[in-house]
Parts: structure tokens; C-alpha cells; sequence
């Protein structure tokens, strides 16, 4: 019968619980393994204790849980909602001193702005106090139960026909006018517009084909979704954009200084050409330091490049094109997401079925009043008929 071999053990107490250490070695191995557990455990107390501050914890929480969980793009998202609407809120507090009410007034604040923006910020309050409940830090979760405040659903509208002629006026003249004109006519997301080099340009079929877009990391990668690669038709109204094509692999929007648009320059320039926009609108204004100031807007505060989009999903469906080949040229993942748009109503779309409802109707009256007025007759001849055979 073979000798058991002989374990060292090593103990010592953490917060309160015994640990135990074995090794085959030796003793000596055991303690040296004891002391490193004791650290990890040290250092781990140090990183999450009771006391901590919402700043810390949130902060821990992310880099723990989402940096290497989810996309990079993601991952902003995360870092915006939390250092933007969480913290400067509740940061400086206690995470054990945190009560639903303050939760919810940081929600309260966002009345008014998308839905969107709203369920991720309940969504992400929810993901950090209830891994601290696990994480033994706080006894109960403030975010079980927060009511999300009024908000709009975000939805892009399409353009009024003010802001379509004001926006092609000043397309004439300013510098962004050509990738303005392009998002309005093609129904490109901003990010795939700058992505577009000259090579995407197919002269044979006079179409633009997309495959790339702007992220949010400054690169330039994949569509958003598999459907955004697609290949669009280039309308008669801005064919004399690609008419003079540059370099195959230059890029067919750029800065003034040739460089390929980012998003902060991209948001630059559209903040710019709205003030002509602006100006087209009849805004009032005056030079300042030889440079436009507005005094008076008269812009729409929910004008954005995607409004562009938009239009030109609208204008699909009063083109009369398929509701499934505007999903395509829109580029859209689910069909369900082209009709949340397509099925918009316009006030021509309005106008036209109202004559083709009164149409029918001064057809369908006069076919039902003749009917009725033969039914009378019938009833009245078959009383009379009655009452003379009485």
C-alpha cells in the first residue's frame, strides 16, 4: 500500500472568513502561497469596499464588465452616459448613501430629450447598482424601480419644403453643398457619404455603391449592418458632382485642407452651412468682426443631416417605389424600420387622397341614392298594392 503523500497547509483570516492554503511541496510554499492569496484578496478589498464612491464604483464597474465585453463604439456610449448624466449627479456620493429619488431626478433631467437616450441611462444606473448589490457594497438596489420621463422617440422627420429649398440655396455656395446634396438625393447616412472614395463611383451604371462608413473611433470600416452595402442610383439633379472623377482611391468629400472629413469636422461644417441655411430661412443677422452673427433664427431646433435621409425615403414613397426596394436603398436591416419612415404622411399624399375620396364618394353617393331611391319606390308600390287588395 502506497504512503499518502504529506499536504502543508498555510492559514489566515480575511474580513472575518478562515482561508487555507495546501502545497506539496513544502511549508515554506504553502505560507509563500497563503501571502500571495492574502494580497489578491487585500487588493481586492481595497478596490470594492462599502464606503466607496459612486465615481469609483461606476468607474470599476466599467472597465471591469464592458471594456472587453463590448465594441469599442459601445464602450463610448458607456463612458458618455456615465460621466456626462450619472456622475455629475451622484458621483461625489456614497454608493450605500444613494436613494431611488436620486436615481430618478437623473433621468427627470433628461424630460423632453430622445427615448432612447433615456432607456439607456435607466439601463446602465440598473447594470452598476445592481452588480453592487452582488458585489456586497450595498444592501438593496436604488434602480429597481425608476419611471422613465416623457421623451420624444427620436424619430428624424423629413424636411418641410421651406427647409428643402432653403438647404438647396445654400448648397449652391457652400463648401459641404455637394455632400449635402448627395444625402438628400442618395438617402446616405452622413457616415457613409465621407466614406465614399472615387473608386465607389460606378460611371457605367451611374450609381454610387456603398460599403464603408466613418466610425466612431476616427476609422473607416463596415457599413452599420450588413444590408448598408448596397448600390444606390445617382438622380439627373447630381450627376454633376461625379462628373469630374479624382483619384480612385481619394476620398470625394474632404475638408478645406483635403483631409477626410472626422466626426467633429463633420459637425463642424454642418453647424456652419445651417447658418446659411439659417440666413435662406430669412434669420436676421449682422456682421460681426467680419463674420455672420445670427440675431434671430428662424431654424427648426430638430434640423439634423438626418432629416435628409429621411426626405428621401419619403420622396421614395411618393415616387411610388416598393416598399421593399426603399428598405434596400435606404440601406435598413428590417423592413420594419423603412415603414417606421415610409409611412409618414404628407400633406400632398393628404391632398391626393382626399380628391380620390371625394371622387369615389360623389360615384358611390349617387349609385347608393339611386338604389335607395328605387328601394322607396318598390316599398311604396308594394304598400299601395296592399292596401288596395284589402
Amino acid at each position: 500500500m502506497s504512503e499518502k503523500k504529506k499536504l502543508f497547509t498555510a492559514t489566515f483570516t480575511f474580513e472575518g472568513k478562515r482561508y487555507y492554503v495546501r502545497s506539496a511541496k513544502s511549508q515554506r510554499d504553502a505560507d509563500k502561497r497563503a501571502a500571495i492569496k492574502q494580497r489578491e484578496l487585500e487588493a481586492g478589498s481595497l478596490l470594492i469596499t462599502k464606503d466607496m464612491l459612486v465615481a469609483d464604483y461606476a468607474m470599476q464597474w466599467l472597465e471591469t464588465y464592458k471594456s472587453t465585453t463590448v465594441s469599442e463604439s459601445v464602450y463610448i456610449d458607456y463612458v458618455g452616459r456615465i460621466r456626462n448624466h450619472i456622475l455629475p449627479a451622484i458621483g461625489g456620493m456614497k454608493m450605500r448613501q444613494v436613494r431611488p429619488t436620486n436615481l430618478q431626478r437623473i433621468l427627470n433631467a433628461q424630460a423632453g430629450r430622445s427615448k432612447s437616450l433615456c432607456v439607456k441611462i435607466r439601463y446602465t444606473l440598473s447594470q452598476i447598482f445592481s452588480q453592487a448589490v452582488k458585489d456586497g457594497v450595498i444592501q438593496t438596489d436604488p434602480s429597481s424601480d425608476l419611471t422613465l420621463p416623457k421623451a420624444v422617440d427620436g424619430t428624424h422627420r423629413s424636411l418641410t419644403d421651406e427647409e428643402r429649398t432653403a438647404i438647396l440655396e445654400a448648397a449652391k455656395t457652400h463648401r459641404l453643398g455637394n455632400l449635402i446634396r448627395v444625402l438628400l438625393f442618395c438617402g446616405l447616412r452622413p457616415q457613409e457619404a465621407v466614406a465614399l472614395r472615387w473608386s465607389d463611383v460606378d460611371q457605367i451604371n451611374n450609381r454610387l455603391v456603398i460599403s464603408r462608413a466613418l466610425k466612431r473611433d476616427g476609422n473607416i470600416g463596415e457599413t452599420k449592418s450588413e444590408s448598408g452595402t448596397r448600390s444606390v442610383p445617382i438622380p439627373p439633379a447630381i450627376q454633376d458632382i461625379f462628373s469630374s472623377p479624382g483619384k480612385l482611391d481619394e476620398y470625394i468629400f474632404t475638408t478645406p485642407t483635403g483631409k477626410r472629413f472626422s466626426s467633429t469636422s463633420l459637425r463642424q461644417a454642418w453647424r456652419n452651412f445651417l447658418r446659411d441655411v439659417d440666413i435662406a430661412l430669412g434669420a436676421e443677422y449682422e456682421l460681426y468682426y467680419g463674420k455672420t452673427r445670427i440675431i434671430q433664427s428662424a431654424l427648426a431646433p430638430d434640423l439634423t443631416m438626418y432629416c435628409l435621409r429621411h426626405t428621401y425615403c419619403i420622396d421614395l414613397e411618393a415616387a411610388g417605389v416598393p416598399i421593399n426596394v426603399a428598405r434596400y436603398l435606404m440601406g435598413h436591416s428590417s423592413i420594419v424600420l423603412t415603414s417606421r419612415i415610409y409611412t409618414h404622411i404628407r400633406d400632398d399624399t393628404l391632398a391626393d387622397a382626399a380628391e380620390k375620396i371625394a371622387a369615389f364618394g360623389a360615384t358611390a353617393g349617387a349609385t347608393h341614392q339611386g338604389e335607395i331611391s328605387v328601394i322607396t319606390e318598390h316599398k311604396a308600390s308594394g304598400s299601395r298594392k296592399r292596401k288596395n287588395t284589402g
